[in-house]
């Protein structure tokens, strides 16, 4: 690890002499509802001085953006960036590929990125392989599923979710409906017309999903884990994507070794302690054991 930070030190010091002196913006691209509790969360705050992550619109996405210029900074790097929101993670991946963005501030599912090496930058992991456990979220009045088998129930995600849908296909998930606006997901679920969705767990008490006028729970016991690392990309055809990929890398380094990264996404109710003992579904369990 320490010869790791070592060389991508020297890597960041070489970007650095190389830089042009007219830097272009570096646009870093986000989700417009990431943006949106960004800016609640940080509710005047310096990013840069957060040390508890925890609060009513914290998330995955927003406490990656807080983690991305911790990051920077740790490398002791000072580089102005604008967030920038986008609507869709294909319209993230566009922006990497042209160099209109130096980086996206939220993670993808390194399946995502491979395909795109040429043209983008991976880092190291901010989320391990099994690290990313979501709850099945119902209506809280539900009682539709009590002892019933989940896998013959209606549940609904979009395919372009390509982990969630896998990996709900591929342990034995028949009833699947897709639809790819999330707010029309979790109305669905709301009306009772879908019996539940996967959903990370939430950052609050009971960890309910709250969006707008709309809440669902998520059913107690019971989890399933998306498959795959996920990682934060920079663009290759940036001008200053070499010396922004040297600073994240060291950065992110330094952050995981102090447990800060970790931290954050409790603090964000992302990785939840209360579900550790929850029944983890896994290809090949037995039916019989899926029972709410």
């Amino acid at each position: 690890m320490i010869r790791m930070i070592l060389l991508i030190g020297l890597a960041l010091l070489c970007a650095q002499l190389g830089l042009a002196n007219n830097e272009p913006r570096n646009t870093v691209v986000v989700p417009p509802d990431a943006l949106a509790d960004y800016e609640r969360f940080l509710d005047g705050r310096d990013p840069l001085n957060i040390r508890d992550y925890s609060g009513r619109y914290s998330s995955r996405e927003v406490v990656e953006m807080v983690l991305l210029q911790q990051a920077l900074a740790a490398a002791e790097v000072t580089l102005p960036i604008e967030f920038v929101a986008v609507d869709s993670g294909s319209a993230m991946k566009d922006a990497l590929r042209d160099g209109s963005a130096v980086a996206a501030g939220t993670s993808f599912w390194l399946g995502e990125l491979t395909p795109l090496h040429e043209d983008v930058r991976i880092s190291t992991s901010v989320i391990s392989r099994g690290q990313f456990e979501v709850g099945f979220y119902v209506h809280p009045d539900s009682v539709v599923l009590e002892g019933q088998d989940v896998s013959s129930l209606r549940q609904i995600s979009t395919r372009q979710w390509q982990q969630d849908w896998q990996r709900l296909t591929e342990t034995g998930f028949d009833a699947l409906v897709h639809w790819d606006a999330w707010p029309s997901q979790v109305e669905s679920v709301r009306s009772g017309e879908i019996s539940f969705l996967i959903a990370p767990f939430q950052s609050n008490e009971h960890m309910l999903l709250e969006l707008d006028d709309r809440t669902l729970a998520p059913v107690p016991g019971i989890k399933l884990a998306l498959q795959g690392s996920r990682h934060l990309a920079v663009s290759r055809q940036h001008a200053n994507g070499a010396f922004f990929n040297s600073a994240l890398q060291l950065g992110l380094l330094r952050l995981k070794e102090e447990g800060r990264t970790e931290q954050a996404y409790i603090d964000a109710g992302f990785l939840q302690p209360a579900v550790h003992d929850w029944y983890r579904i896994e290809v090949g369990n037995s039916h019989s054991d899926w029972q709410f």
